[in-house]
C-alpha cells in the first residue's frame, strides 16, 4: 500500500549552482515509476541532465511546471510510494549529504597513482585558515555573494532568454529568487510594464546596408547561449594576463614512445602530450597553490586538492568536464581519464557530478591545429592553462661540450592565463618555468615529471 508521499528534489549540480530549469517532462500525474526510472530533463548553467524516481511508486503531482525555474533542494515532484520505499529514500538522502567527495572517473589502479607533492611554503598569509579537505557544498556561501562581482545581475537561463526574446535589460529587473536571482516571472512582469513603449529595431534595421545579401538566422543552442554569458561574465569579472613558456617536448615524446609501446601490446590507448602536461601543471600546482584557488572578491579560497577541468569540443559547444583529485594520477591514468571524460561529453552522456568543482583548467586548442592558447579563465578559478600544438621549429641548443648550434626540436608554448587581480605576474611565471621544467626532464619510467 502507498500511503506516503516523498519529494523527488531539484538535485543538487554544484557549488556555483543553485537552481535548475525543467526542460521536459517524461511522466503526468498518476503514472506509475519504477526505481531510477526517468521523470524528467532539466537544465543549469553548467550541463543538461536527467532526474531519475528515487523509488517505485505513482507520479501524485508535479509541482514544477515545464520551463520553470526550481531552487535546488525545492521539489520537481510528488511520488507516492509504501513505507517502507520512503524510508529507504530518507535513508539514502542521509547518507549522501553526509558524502562531501566523489571519486574520480578512471579508477586506476593503484601501481597508476603517485604520492601527491608536498605543497611549498606559503608565499603570502592567507585571511583564513587554509582548508582541510576540499568542501564545495560548505564554501556556496563563499563562493556565492549577494551580488555578483562585476555587478550583473544574476539570473535563471530561462530568465534570460526571454530577456533576450522580449529585449529587456536584467540590469534594470528586480530579482525575486535566491539572493535576488532574476527569474522568469521577474522579466514578464518587466515585459508587461513596458508595454506600450516603442519595440527594439529589428535585425534588419540593426544591419543596414546588408539588405541585398543573402543569409540564414541561426538561433543559438541553449549551451551556446549560457557559454557566450558564462565567457563575458569571466572578461568582465577578472583581470586577465596571460605569460607564455617554450617547452622542448623531446622528452614528453620520448616517454610517450616508450609507454606506447608498451599501451599498444596490452591494448590500451595511445597516449597524448596532453596527459604529461596535465600530470606537470598538477605538480607545479602543489608549489604554487594560488593558482589552484578561488578568489571571491574578499579573500582567496586555496583548493585542498587539484579538481582538473578538461575543456572538450563537442557538438553541442565546449563543455569542460573534470577529473577529480587529479594530484595522485600519473599522466598513464590522467590520459585515459581525458579519454573517458571526452566520450561521455560527445555522447552527451555526462552527469552534474562530472563537471562540478573543478580548480583549474586546461584548454587544449592544440588538438585542432592552434599554434597559441590564450584563453579566458573558467569561473570561479583564477587560472587556465593553454596547450596549443606540438609544431617542429629550429632552436639553439647545446651539445654536450658546451657548444651551441641549431637542431630540430618539437615545441609546444604554453600559456597561462591567470587573475591579475589575486596573482602576479612573477609568481604566474615561475609557475609556468616550473612545468616547462618538468616537461623537459620528465621520468619516462615513472609516468610521471
Amino acid at each position: 500500500m502507498r500511503d506516503v508521499t516523498v519529494a523527488i528534489p531539484m538535485p543538487h549540480m554544484g557549488v556555483s549552482v543553485t537552481e535548475g530549469t525543467v526542460i521536459a517532462w517524461y511522466k503526468a500525474a498518476g503514472d506509475s515509476v519504477e526505481a531510477d526510472e526517468l521523470v524528467c530533463e532539466i537544465s543549469t548553467d553548467k550541463v543538461d541532465t536527467e532526474v531519475l524516481a528515487p523509488a517505485a511508486g505513482v507520479i501524485a503531482r508535479l509541482v514544477a511546471a515545464e520551463g520553470e525555474t526550481v531552487a535546488v533542494g525545492e521539489p520537481l515532484a510528488e511520488l507516492a510510494v509504501s513505507a517502507e520505499a520512503a524510508a529507504a529514500v530518507a535513508a539514502a538522502v542521509q547518507a549522501a549529504a553526509a558524502e562531501d567527495v566523489v571519486e574520480p572517473p578512471p579508477a586506476p589502479t593503484e601501481p597508476e597513482r603517485v604520492a601527491p607533492p608536498q605543497p611549498a611554503p606559503a608565499r603570502r598569509a592567507p585571511a583564513t585558515a587554509e582548508p582541510k579537505k576540499f568542501d564545495p557544498v560548505a564554501a556556496a556561501e563563499a563562493l556565492l555573494p549577494a551580488g555578483a562581482s562585476n555587478g550583473a545581475p544574476a539570473s535563471s537561463p530561462v530568465a534570460r532568454r526571454v530577456a533576450s526574446e522580449h529585449g529587456i535589460d536584467l540590469g534594470v529587473v528586480t530579482g525575486s529568487g535566491i539572493r535576488g536571482r532574476i527569474r522568469k516571472a521577474d522579466v514578464l512582469a518587466a515585459v508587461e510594464a513596458r508595454a506600450g513603449a516603442p519595440t527594439a529595431p529589428a535585425v534588419a534595421d540593426l544591419l543596414r546596408g546588408y539588405d541585398d545579401v543573402p543569409r540564414e538566422l541561426v538561433p543559438l543552442s541553449r549551451q551556446r547561449s549560457l557559454m557566450a554569458e558564462h565567457m563575458i561574465r569571466s572578461r568582465q569579472t577578472a583581470a586577465h594576463m596571460t605569460t607564455e613558456s617554450e617547452v622542448d617536448m623531446s622528452a614528453v615524446d620520448r616517454a610517450r614512445t616508450e609507454l606506447n609501446e608498451t599501451r599498444l601490446a596490452a591494448g590500451q590507448r595511445r597516449l597524448t602530450a596532453l596527459a604529461f602536461v596535465a600530470r606537470a601543471a598538477c605538480t607545479a600546482l602543489a608549489e604554487f597553490p594560488d593558482l589552484n584557488a578561488t578568489f571571491d572578491g574578499r579573500q582567496l579560497i586555496r583548493w585542498g586538492e587539484v579538481n582538473l577541468g578538461i575543456a572538450v569540443d563537442t557538438e553541442q559547444g565546449l563543455i569542460v568536464p573534470v577529473i577529480r583529485r587529479c594530484e595522485g594520477l600519473t599522466a598513464p591514468a590522467i590520459g585515459d581519464a581525458i579519454v573517458k571524460l571526452a566520450g561521455l561529453a560527445r555522447s552527451r552522456k555526462l552527469t552534474p557530478d562530472h563537471v562540478r568543482a573543478g580548480t583549474f583548467t586546461i584548454s587544449n586548442p592544440g588538438s585542432v591545429g592552434a599554434v597559441s592558447a590564450m584563453a579566458i579563465i573558467n569561473q570561479p578559478q583564477v587560472a587556465i592553462l593553454g596547450t596549443p600544438a606540438v609544431v617542429r621549429r629550429p632552436v639553439v641548443v647545446t651539445d654536450v661540450h658546451g657548444q651551441e648550434a641549431i637542431g630540430i626540436r618539437p615545441v609546444m608554448t604554453l600559456a597561462l592565463t591567470f587573475d591579475h587581480r589575486v596573482i602576479d605576474g612573477a609568481y604566474a611565471t615561475r609557475c609556468i618555468v616550473r612545468i616547462k621544467e618538468l616537461l623537459e626532464t620528465v621520468d619516462c619510467h615513472r609516468a610521471s615529471p
